[in-house]
């Protein structure tokens, strides 16, 4: 009787886990459906048959939300390589990154690979950026992250041309500002592609390049770099951004380290500490901060890392003051530093 109550509770057990088994797949797989339906690749083309191909995702929401999938996919698969390898000196460690073939972007590449996305804005930073570290002088002036202005995960969302299609808009941002051409017209698009920038000034049309309005202290749109050598052959780059998009405001402060070996330079894995102190003030003017936040210390045996700070607002939206709205503390191989945005 023993024996038989016994094999009754395996098969109940087993009857259940199959069961929670299958419901933990379907919800899998509605994700994955959900995720489909929420993004995927287009291309458009107007009268004269010019063709653009982005990614389309249905709202800003998603968009958004799907930014912030990819950075906690960046965080989750480099904290796996680290579970393994972080007990090494920095030497070592770079050196096993080196063994196994390691890539950090590769969730990045995953990503753009589901979508069949071969013409991210991504893959060219990546290419120039390592055409730039191929020289025996790392010349700041000379960095693509000044022309390609984003972090990695939306680089992977935007294509070569900074282009995507948000829900009707199609959305352009380059390293001066944004266009949104609410309507979805891609003709307009074209337009300004080709140079005309009347089109800025049509029905449907939401951008911050054309404010006459802005002072040299007033801006929607800085970044800025600094760098310090502070070893034989190995150095830092501080990065600090404040960017207004038509439905949000964010700031970023970064961190990368770099070593150079023989001719060239590569970036370095180190551990790193950053945290980013930001005001945001109002459009109309840059007298008082209309917003603030503090987003505590990250610290990371890593490459690179950074902190945001972003708040949710219609256009037109906050602005950054010079030497006022983003500062970056930094903390690398026993040094500390901070540094604010000015321009």
């Amino acid at each position: 009787m023993k024996n038989k109550i016994i094999l009754l509770s395996i098969i109940i057990i087993s009857a259940l886990f199959f069961v929670v088994s299958c419901s933990k797949s379907k919800l899998d797989n509605s994700k994955v459906l959900s995720r489909n339906n929420d993004v995927k690749l287009i291309t458009l083309s107007n009268e004269n048959r010019t063709s653009i191909t982005m990614l389309e995702f249905s709202s800003k929401h998603v968009y958004d939300s799907i930014l912030t999938d990819l950075k906690q996919q960046m965080e989750s698969y480099d904290d796996s390589f680290l579970a393994q390898y972080g007990y090494l000196n920095d030497s070592l460690l770079n050196e096993k990154e080196e063994e196994i073939n390691y890539n950090d972007q590769q969730p990045l590449i995953d990503f753009e690979n589901s979508l069949n996305f071969s013409n991210s804005m991504r893959q060219i930073y990546v290419i120039k950026e390592e055409d730039w570290l191929n020289n025996d002088s790392l010349d700041i002036s000379e960095d693509p992250s000044k022309i390609y202005v984003f972090e990695n995960e939306e680089m992977a969302m935007l294509n070569e041309n900074g282009e995507v299609k948000i829900g009707v808009s199609l959305l352009k941002l380059t390293k001066d500002g944004f266009v949104e051409f609410t309507d979805g017209d891609i003709n307009k698009l074209i337009r300004f592609d080709n140079g005309d920038m009347t089109v800025l000034n049509e029905p449907n049309v939401i951008t911050n390049l054309n404010d006459n309005s802005r002072s040299s202290d007033c801006k929607w749109w800085a970044s800025e770099d600094n760098e310090d050598n502070y070893a034989s052959k190995k150095k830092v780059i501080m990065h600090e951004h404040f960017h207004a998009y038509p439905w949000k405001s964010t700031s970023s402060a970064r961190i990368t380290s770099y070593k150079k070996r023989g001719n060239r330079w590569k970036k370095y894995r180190i551990s790193l500490g950053v945290a980013n102190m930001s005001y945001f003030f109002d459009n109309n003017d840059c007298d008082d901060p209309a917003a603030q936040g503090w987003t505590d210390w990250k610290r990371k045996k890593k490459k690179s890392i950074r902190q945001h700070f972003t708040i949710w607002r219609a256009f037109p939206n906050y602005k950054a003051k010079n030497s006022a709205s983003v500062t970056g503390y930094y903390e690398y191989s026993g040094n500390d530093n901070d540094d604010t945005l000015s321009w």
